[in-house]
Parts: structure tokens; C-alpha cells; sequence
């Protein structure tokens, strides 16, 4: 007794078996892990370092050449990825991690150490670090505003460490950051020329302040028998102690206290970024979940802490929520289950419609079936629920219900040809096995290999042919196991009964179809040249649809109710000038219905809220605004109207309108990239790039990444400054002290530390007449001279940045586009005029942003491609063991590309990644309706003594049915998807859909014709 006999012998155990995998699956669709993507192992970490007072071009030979030394010793390290920017003052390199690594966190504790080394060997004295920052790929859950009007900040940040406690008690909670914080100091502002007339000087002031707050050793007294330890007790605890403190005696002997010649004032520190919610300022508290757990749960876990939170804070603090993870997961998994659930019904009706209604409701059970089960496997192995793995659920979905229609529909076969119910359910499926086995192996390798792609797009896309894998396997086991069942329970005659027949029973749409297919394969036998013309010129139309009806964009734009408005001004420009430009932006959304809230943060950027988003290092001449709309219609409408009205707000800096994209990340959409050592040279290529790209329709935002040159001063030492006693060192002491300000004591008030900042009063720092004016102290005389005396002041204009790529010096022009023009359309009409330029020599023009990641993705989607057919053929070659009938089964793959190719242009979706994944997909899918046929006319040779001839012929017309079934039910399966309009999925179900129906075409009219041509005659010669 073969194993679907003993199911069908032992169907309790059977069913029990069944429906606890049922409420199994029902329990993990309700209670699984649920993310909005693919968890995406950050690859990306940063290496600061900081050198005050250096330029570009110093910071860029001194440090940063040093640094990237040491990083590309590191075989983890992909260079050809990694990129510096060397800036006025520091270094930011960004390492990305090769593909092999597995444990990033030990790279980065390995590199930390070896970091050190190189501080302590190859750094000049005076920079500060290098520090990594691991951290730079996570991606925080939610992030939360509090702000509120007329709330002293002090208060607010108190509110802020208030929820901050709350939340960290949920053990769901990974890590809560606080941003946007403000620290208070004791200002204290002089005047060098009022100093002078005391006779003291700026070093005196700072000698005084630190010598009297620190706190020394002072030791013990011996008393007899006793120690008593001694404690000079001297440190400032409230401003005023500092006022009184004694700084020195004028010429006539009265004692001089620092609020004689300076002003004290309490404030907050002049601050490099900052943030305001709907226009209040604010700060920012940021969350991230621990792995495993459902996200959904834990947004509602969050909601009613804040929940608590609010009733604990007066009416005026406002609680946002700038970014909220949950809620986009919430309505994104619930928009995917409702189209899963539509396909379902979808699939079910069209079965219902083309079959008899017993034999479409047991068909249609193997869906609920096998999805729980399916569930249940992914559950069990940690698979999460996102927009992949649904979308994957609901591209199998036509497809877990073909082994079903395939035994049901054998199942009345052979109750028609007159076998006992028992006989013919174990049958059904038994004689199947090879054939059901084959054609759901075949499916699997086409999805299978897919795995194998690396970086950030493998690991999006990985969790597809895993699901559809699973999915597959559960379907054969169901197929195998409940199928028989349910049609020996539920169905007892087979379709074509005599007693039905005798019956004037109007004919079904399915005998209907029968007949006119019958006629229709009698023809295309008798016609093969034609037939033969017929299948292969849609390859013709295939290439031309592909070159020029079809356009290309690799990634579409992630669908959310949310977009940003970035502002870069004029290298130089400081916060308060960057501040007032992003207002202006800000008013052009004042008002709009559309915007649920935004969030400007000014000198820094959003924390990074979505996996591919990048945020920028902190600079005060950048800018951001996260703007959340109502839906995604909205955010698509106002990004769009926002495009063209930021620039002419605001032409005085490069304002940007940038929607979250999916896929690799990108700097930008179209980038050209020269290679070259002489700065000069490549500014001058750049330039000529630029121009070629701003002459081009469809440019926008063209740009260099070396920003703008910005305008300096240096100061340069006079001859006779060396004769005074005064260095570098001294000078630029003094002038930072003056007009930036030094941090020389603090004081403390109980747990918490104030920082007096001592500087020049705001009337002596305004120009550069002010800094000759300056006095500085010798250190050798201990006279005062103004600056002018000893300096000379010459105006330079310096690079703004300097970038590296894989070590090497490169500047690249980077441009968006507009117009409804995509970056593949922009790159080929600007390419050619590029490749026109004369290069010198030494210097070399690439191509990045989408191209790169296209040709890098697609190269290895090749590979998978290939990797798929010759999985597929082996199998069919091992099954068959005929080269001519595999050659047969695989020609079927190319032949139904063009409906996959026509499918794209009907529904006017681009060809992109995901279009390609359904190329990938639809190779194993068709083969499976030419498998069932061969298979077949090799059961009617064997068993029924046909010959070759008659057996095709018959099992063209004996598969149709299950054939059509089949396909019809997964192009319906995905119809949902393409309605959707989701420009990710409707392309892949787009190749799909169509490609499936016009391969159920070319497997029942072509195939039958190509194996008597070509296997019948064989087989002839060889008797």
C-alpha cells in the first residue's frame, strides 16, 4: 500500500493531522513577527576623525590618505564602495562591509583597535579620534517629537527624560536616544581692549578660573593617634561665587573681580543643530525594537505609554509622531492580506466558473490549505511577515492550486474510464507523482537561485523564492494527501457519466472550448510551418518591445505617506542663515490639508527612520524637512508640486525634494564619476559635465559632491612675531578663544555640571577689523599687541570637499530628474555627449547612481537566470532522459517572454528588478504545462499502446482542461497585484499574468507540433 492509499485508509488521522497544521498557520498569520521590509543588515558604518583648524586639502593629506591605509588592509572592507570626504576640520569616511561578512560587529571592534594603532603612529597631534560609528545603519521603529509653545527648555527636556525612563520598562524596547538636546552655560564676555587697560590678560583670566575650580590634593594632619584627611573645598557652585572671583589688582592696587571686567550671563550654548516640530522647537526621542518581536504589537505597547505619558505633562506639550514604523507596517501588511484574500476569492471563482462546482470546491480547498501550512513552516522558521514574503504568498497563489486541479481533474478521468471511487482516488494522485514532483521542482529552482544575490538587494528579495518554496512543497503534499480524499468523499461520478449524457444538458464553457480546441490542434498539426513562423517571430516583437516600448527604471520609490524636503546653502553659511531659508520652504507647505505634521531639523538630519534612507553628518548649512501627508496619493501630489516651486523660492541654495526609495541606496539617481589626482582639472571637467547634463530636458538639481568653494582668511605670522615670543599655537589659542569661545571651568550645581564659556563680547567679534584689533599676550614678554601687529590677514578661497572613492581622488556630478523622464532615459541621451570629451591623461570617466546598481544587480540576476535553466533542464533531462523532448519542454521559456514583455507595455509598468524576478519566475512556471503534456503522451504510449502520434495528439487534447485551468488560475492569482498600480509588484505579476497565458498558448498549439516534428520521426528511425 503506497502512502496516499494509507492516507486516504487512515483519514482521521489524516484530517487530524491537517486541520492542527490549519489552526497552526490561522494562529502564526495572526500572531507572526511583521515588518513594512526584509530586515537588511547594515553594511554601512563611519570612520570620523577631526583636525581643527586644518582645511580640505591638509585634512585630506594628513588624515584621511592615513586612514584609508589602514581600513583597506581589511579584506571585509569593499573598497569600491568605501568614500571619504575630507572637509574643513574633519574626515567622514563611510566603509561598507563586503558581502561575506557575517558578524559585522566583530569587524568593528577589530577595527576600533587597529584605529588606535594608527592615532598613535600615523596621526598628527591635534586630531581628534578616529571614532567608528557602528551604529550609522540602524533603523529606528519610531521616532517622537515633544514640543510645545512657551515651555522653557529646560522643562521640556525634563518631559522628554520623563518618557524617555517610561519607555525604557517595555522589554520589547532595544535602545531609546534622545536628540535635539540643548546644553546651559555661563557665558562670560570680555572686551581684550578693556583687559588691556587692566593689565590683564586672557590667559590670566583663564589661569585664575581653572586654578581656583579644580579640586587637589591636599592631604592629612596627624593629631595624636588620628588621621585627618584636609580638603581645600574651592570649585564655583553658583554664578555668583563666580562674579566674585578675584582676577587681579589694578596699577593702583584695588582688586579687580571678574564681573568688573566682564559680563555674566546664564544661557544655552550656541547650538550646531537643531529641531522644530510643526514649526515649535522641539526634541526628539528615538526607538528601535528588539529583534523577533511583532512590530505592530509593539507600536501599540509604545501608544499606551504615551498614552500614560500624556496624562502625567501639562496640556501644552505636544507628543508627534514623525515617524511611526507600526502604524506603517499596520496598514501596509493589511493592504497586502486584503489583496492576498482578494486572490484567493479570485482564484476560487474562476475555478468555480470553468469547473463543476464538487470538483472546484475540492480544487479550491488546497488554497486555505496549503497557505496555513505554509504559514505555519515560515512561523516556525522565523520568517516574518513583510511586503516580500506577501507578495511571494501571493504570486504562488495561482500555482499551490495546480497539483489539486491536476488529481481532481485525473480523479474524473479515470472514474469516467470506469474505475471504483477508492481505485481512482489513490490513482489520481499516485500516477501523478513524477509528473506533479517534477513540474513543482522545476518551479522551485527557477525561484530558488535568486538566494544567491549579495548586498542589500539580495537580502530584500531573498525571503521570495524561500516563500514560494515553501508554498510549493505544501502544495504537493496536499495535492498528494487531502485531494484524493476530498474527492473520493465528495465526488461520485466522473464529467462525463452516460446517464448525464443522455441528458440534453446545454455543454459547459470547458466542452465548449474542448471542441473548438480539438479543431484548432487538427489544423496546427496539419499546418507546422506555419505553426513553427507563428512561435517564433513574437521573439522579434519581443526585442522590440524591450528597446523601445518598454522604459526602464531599476527601483520605483517606496510607497509611504511620507517624503523629505533637504536644503543644502553655500558652504559657510551658518545655522541662524540655513534656519531662515528652511522657513521659507516651510511656508510653501503652511496650510496644505494634505500635511498631517512636519519635523525641520536644521544642521543635522532625520534619524534614519526607513532602511534606506542615509541621514547626513551634522554641517550648519544643511537642512531638512520630513514632511507626513494623509496617504500616499498625497505625498505623491505635493513632492511633485513641491519640486518645481523649492528653487524659486529659495535660488540662493539648492533645495531638493527626495521620496524614499527601495533597493540599493543611492546618492543620487544619475551620477557621472572623474577620476583624476590635480583638483583644478577635475573642477574643469566637472563643469563641463555639468553643463552638458543642465542642457539635457528631464535634468534637475544637477550638482557636484565637492560643494562650493568657500572663502577663508589665513592668518600668517609676521617676522617679527618670532621675535615677540609668539607660535601658531599661540595665536590661534587666542583667536579661537576670542571668537569662537573656550570651555574653561564649570560649575557645579549638585549632580549637574554648567560649562563657563569665556570669549570676546559680541561687539568685539564682527568683522575682521575686529580681529585685527584683538589683543594677544606674549607668553614670553607678557606684553599685548593687537593681531595686525604681528599677522597678516590674507583672503583664500578653499575646496569645500574632498572626495574619495576605493582611495582614489573622484569627483562626480550627480542629477535628478523631473518630468516623468527616469534616470535611464537622462543617462543615455547625456552619455554620448560625455564620451565626446577629451580626457588628459590619467583621468577617467564612470558611471554610478542606478546604472551601477542595475548593472551590478542585474549581472548576478543573470547569473541566476542562468543557474535556474540549467537546473531545469538537468531535471527534465534525468526525468525524460530524452534530449529532444527536455530541449522541447525548455524552448518554451524564451518563446513566452513576449508575453511577458507584452504584459509590461499593456499595463504600462517599467522594466525593472522586479520585472526581472518575474522573468525569472515565469522560466519554471511554463515548463510546467509542457511537462504534464509530455508526460502524459509517454502514459498513453506505455499503458494505452498508443503510438507516438496518436499520443500526442490525444494528450494535447486530454491536458487542455487542466492545462487552461491551471493557467488561468495564476494569472488571476496575481490580478490583484497588477490592479494594485503598486509600481514594485505589478510589474512582476505584469510578466507573470501575461506570460503565463501566452505560454498555455504556445504548450498546447505549439509544443504538440514540435514533438511530432521532431521527436515522432526520431523515435521511428530508432525502431
Amino acid at each position: 500500500m503506497n502512502f496516499v492509499e494509507r492516507a486516504l485508509k487512515h483519514k482521521q488521522v489524516t484530517l487530524s493531522v491537517l486541520v492542527l497544521f490549519f489552526i497552526v498557520g490561522v494562529y502564526s498569520l495572526l500572531n507572526m513577527s511583521r515588518r513594512e521590509d526584509p530586515k537588511i543588515t547594515p553594511t554601512q558604518g563611519l570612520v570620523i576623525a577631526f583636525y581643527p583648524g586644518a582645511s580640505s586639502s591638509q585634512v585630506e593629506e594628513q588624515v584621511t590618505k592615513k586612514l584609508e591605509e589602514y581600513l583597506f588592509k581589511f579584506d571585509e572592507v569593499k573598497r569600491k564602495d568605501t568614500y571619504s570626504s575630507s572637509e574643513e576640520g574633519k574626515v567622514i569616511i563611510t566603509v561598507e562591509l563586503s558581502d561575506h561578512v557575517k558578524e559585522p560587529d566583530v569587524f568593528w571592534n577589530k577595527l576600533r583597535q587597529e584605529l588606535l594603532l594608527a592615532k598613535q603612529i600615523d596621526l598628527p597631534e591635534g586630531v581628534i579620534g578616529p571614532i567608528v560609528n557602528s551604529d550609522f545603519g540602524d533603523t529606528e521603529a519610531m521616532i517622537i517629537g515633544i514640543s510645545g509653545k512657551d515651555i522653557p527648555y529646560n522643562q521640556l527636556k525634563e518631559y522628554t527624560k520623563k518618557l524617555e525612563d517610561n519607555l525604557r520598562t517595555l522589554p520589547t524596547v532595544s535602545k531609546v536616544k534622545r536628540s535635539g538636546d540643548k546644553e546651559e552655560q555661563i557665558l562670560v564676555t570680555a572686551n581684550s581692549v578693556k583687559l588691556a587697560q587692566y593689565g590683564i590678560t586672557f590667559p590670566d583670566v583663564i589661569k585664575v578660573l581653572q586654578s581656583q575650580n579644580e579640586i587637589y590634593a591636599t592631604g592629612d594632619i596627624e593629631i595624636s593617634s588620628l588621621e585627618i584627611p584636609l580638603y581645600a573645598k574651592g570649585f564655583y557652585s553658583t554664578q555668583e561665587q563666580l562674579a566674585n572671583q578675584v582676577i587681579g589688582t589694578s596699577p593702583l592696587g584695588s582688586v579687580i573681580h571678574l564681573k568688573d571686567v566682564a559680563n555674566i550671563k546664564r544661557t544655552y550654548a550656541d547650538p550646531d543643530s537643531k529641531v522644530l516640530v510643526n514649526n515649535n522647537d522641539a526634541m526628539i526621542v528615538s526607538i528601535q525594537m528588539r529583534e523577533g518581536n511583532n512590530i505592530v504589537q509593539f507600536g501599540e505597547d509604545v501608544n499606551e505609554k504615551i498614552n500614560k505619558f500624556k496624562q502625567e505633562v501639562p496640556d501644552n506639550v505636544i507628543v508627534t509622531f514623525i515617524a511611526d514604523q507600526p502604524e506603517v507596517v499596520h496598514h501596509n501588511i493589511s493592504h497586502f492580506i486584503r489583496e492576498f484574500f482578494i486572490a484567493i476569492v479570485s482564484v476560487v471563482i474562476v475555478i468555480i466558473l470553468l469547473l463543476p462546482l464538487r470538483i472546484a470546491m475540492v480544487a479550491a480547498t488546497a488554497i486555505p490549505m496549503t497557505i496555513a501550512l505554509t504559514l505555519a513552516i515560515m512561523n516556525f522558521f522565523g520568517i516574518e511577515l513583510h511586503q516580500v514574503s506577501l507578495a511571494g504568498l501571493i504570486v504562488v497563489l495561482g500555482l499551490v492550486v495546480d497539483d489539486a486541479i491536476v488529481v481532481a481533474d485525473n480523479y474524473v478521468e479515470l472514474l469516467d474510464k470506469g474505475l471504483t471511487r477508492w481505485e481512482a482516488a489513490w490513482k489520481s494522485a499516485y500516477e501523478l507523482i513524477v509528473p506533479i514532483f517534477v513540474a513543482t521542482i522545476t518551479i522551485i529552482f527557477a525561484f530558488l537561485p535568486m538566494v544567491m544575490l549579495s548586498g542589500s538587494v539580495g537580502e530584500f528579495i531573498r525571503t521570495l523564492p524561500i516563500t514560494v518554496a515553501i508554498s510549493l512543497s505544501a502544495s504537493f503534499i496536499i495535492a498528494m494527501v487531502l485531494t484524493p480524499l476530498l474527492c473520493f468523499t465528495f465526488i461520485k461520478k466522473g464529467l462525463h457519466n452516460p446517464d448525464i449524457e443522455k441528458t440534453n444538458k446545454k455543454p459547459s464553457f470547458l466542452d465548449s472550448m474542448q471542441k473548438g480546441y480539438d479543431r484548432l490542434l487538427d489544423w496546427c498539426i496539419s499546418h507546422p510551418k506555419t505553426i513553427i513562423v507563428a512561435s517564433f517571430v513574437p521573439l522579434i516583437f519581443t526585442g522590440l518591445l524591450k528597446q523601445y516600448a518598454l522604459k526602464e527604471q531599476f527601483f520605483p520609490a517606496a510607497e509611504r505617506n511620507q517624503f523629505v524636503v533637504e536644503l543644502w546653502m553655500p558652504t559657510g553659511t551658518n545655522l541662524d542663515a540655513t534656519e531662515n531659508a528652511i522657513h521659507k520652504l516651510e511656508g510653501l507647505i503652511k496650510g496644505d490639508e494634505r500635511v498631517v505634521n512636519h519635523t525641520s531639523f536644521i544642521g543635522t538630519s532625520a534619524p534614519r527612520f526607513y532602511y534606506n534612507f542615509a541621514p547626513e553628518f551634522p554641517v550648519k548649512n544643511y537642512a531638512q524637512i520630513l514632511i507626513n501627508t494623509v496617504d500616499i496619493e498625497s505625498t505623491n501630489e505635493l513632492s511633485e508640486e513641491l519640486k518645481h516651486k523649492v528653487e524659486t523660492v529659495l535660488p540662493e541654495g539648492a533645495p531638493k525634494v527626495r521620496l524614499m526609495q527601495q533597493g540599493k541606496p543611492l546618492q543620487a539617481f544619475v551620477e557621472v564619476r572623474i577620476w583624476g589626482d590635480d583638483i583644478a582639472i577635475l573642477k574643469k571637467i566637472g563643469q563641463e559635465i555639468k553643463d552638458i547634463i543642465n542642457n539635457e530636458e528631464g535634468s534637475k538639481n544637477v550638482r557636484t559632491d565637492f560643494k562650493e568653494d568657500y572663502y577663508g582668511l589665513d592668518i600668517k605670522l609676521k617676522p617679527v612675531a618670532e621675535r615677540l615670543g609668539f607660535t601658531t599655537e599661540v595665536v590661534a589659542k587666542s583667536v579661537y578663544t576670542g571668537f569662537t569661545g573656550a570651555p574653561v571651568t564649570s560649575i557645579r550645581e549638585d549632580d549637574n555640571p554648567v560649562k563657563v564659556l569665556f570669549r570676546l563680547d559680541k561687539k568685539a567679534r564682527q568683522s575682521s577689523s575686529d580681529l585685527k584689533n584683538m589683543y594677544i599676550t606674549s607668553p614670553i614678554t607678557g606684553g599685548n599687541v593687537p593681531l595686525s601687529q604681528i599677522t597678516d590677514l590674507l583672503p583664500i578661497w578653499k575646496t569645500g570637499r574632498i572626495r574619495h572613492r576605493n582611495g582614489l581622488k573622484m569627483l562626480t556630478v550627480q542629477s535628478s530628474t523631473e518630468n516623468a523622464v527616469l534616470p535611464s532615459e537622462l543617462l543615455s541621451s547625456i552619455q554620448p555627449k560625455i564620451e565626446k570629451l577629451e580626457l588628459p591623461n590619467g583621468y577617467s570617466i564612470t558611471y554610478g547612481g542606478e546604472d551601477a546598481g542595475q548593472r551590478e544587480t542585474f549581472s548576478e540576476m543573470v547569473i541566476a537566470l542562468s543557474i535556474s535553466l540549467l537546473l531545469i533542464f538537468f531535471t527534465l533531462l534525468f526525468q525524460f532522459k530524452n534530449l529532444k523532448e527536455a530541449g522541447i519542454i525548455m524552448l518554451t521559456i524564451p518563446l513566452s517572454m513576449f508575453g511577458a514583455m507584452l504584459g509590461l507595455f499593456v499595463t504600462g509598468n517599467y522594466f525593472g528588478f522586479t520585472a526581472f524576478v518575474g522573468l525569472i519566475s515565469l522560466s519554471g512556471v511554463v515548463v510546467r504545462n509542457a511537462i504534464i503534456l509530455i508526460d502524459h503522451i509517454h502514459e498513453l504510449v506505455k499503458h494505452h499502446q498508443m503510438s507516438l502520434k496518436e499520443a500526442t495528439i490525444e494528450s494535447g487534447k486530454r491536458r487542455l482542461r487542466p492545462i487552461f485551468l491551471t493557467a488561468m488560475a495564476a494569472a488571476v492569482g496575481v490580478f490583484p497585484m497588477i490592479a494594485s498600480g503598486s509600481p514594485m509588484w505589478s510589474p512582476l505579476a505584469s510578466v507573470i499574468a501575461f506570460g503565463v497565458v501566452w505560454g498555455m498558448l504556445i504548450a498546447l498549439l505549439s509544443v504538440p507540433v514540435f514533438y511530432l516534428l521532431w521527436v515522432v520521426p526520431s523515435s521511428k528511425n530508432a525502431d
